[in-house]
């Protein structure tokens, strides 16, 4: 076994690695896992919006889930249109858009379990859109850290995402999924 470090220990600044890795340890109560994620958006940019969708007044969070989904979907769709596929991968494009308005919609009802498993596949079938069978290989998070260290580091927080697919931490799901809406939502 070596011990020299892995591309991602290299190119991910240790605080962004240390902040990142928190977001997905179990245990601890539902506001550790909302601070962590909250400290994780400030160093990611998007503390602010972030924010204002885990707000505690209501009023402050029903104008952020509108504006802050509403760029979300807008910026979701446009990735997925804009992408250049082989003709065989059409229909493949077509399907994954169409998911878009349902993932929406869980996560206006506060459906975080659904949402979470939606978001998970369009984010792989994204990768698949965007990187052809590269985003399928082990090396993948690598690879998208050496395109862009942001991209990588998207990347790596969406292969993350699935270890919460079935998780009772309602609060965890729901703190860490939009942190991928919120960033999304900022491109």
């Amino acid at each position: 076994m070596s011990s020299a470090p892995s591309v991602i220990d290299e190119v991910i600044p240790a605080e962004y690695r240390a902040q990142a890795g928190e977001l997905f340890i179990d245990g601890g109560a539902p506001a550790d896992v909302e601070r962590r994620a909250l400290r994780f958006s400030s160093l990611l940019g998007i503390g602010d919006d972030y924010i204002q969708l885990i707000s505690d007044d209501s009023e402050v969070r029903a104008r952020a889930d509108r504006r802050i989904f509403g760029h979300f979907r807008n910026n979701l769709e446009l990735l997925i249109q804009k992408t250049w596929v082989e003709k065989a991968d059409e229909a493949h494009k077509e399907k994954l858009l169409n998911r878009v308005p349902s993932l929406v919609a869980d996560l206006e009802k506060n459906d975080y379990a659904h949402a979470l498993k939606t978001l998970v596949l369009i984010i792989d079938e994204l990768g698949y859109l965007l990187f052809g069978a590269q985003s399928r290989k082990g090396d993948f998070i690598e690879y998208s850290f050496r395109i862009d260290p942001c991209l990588g580091l998207f990347w790596w927080y969406a292969g993350k995402l699935s270890q919460l697919i079935g998780d009772a931490d309602t609060r965890r799901v729901r703190a860490t999924m939009l942190l991928g809406v919120c960033l999304l939502a900022d491109l």
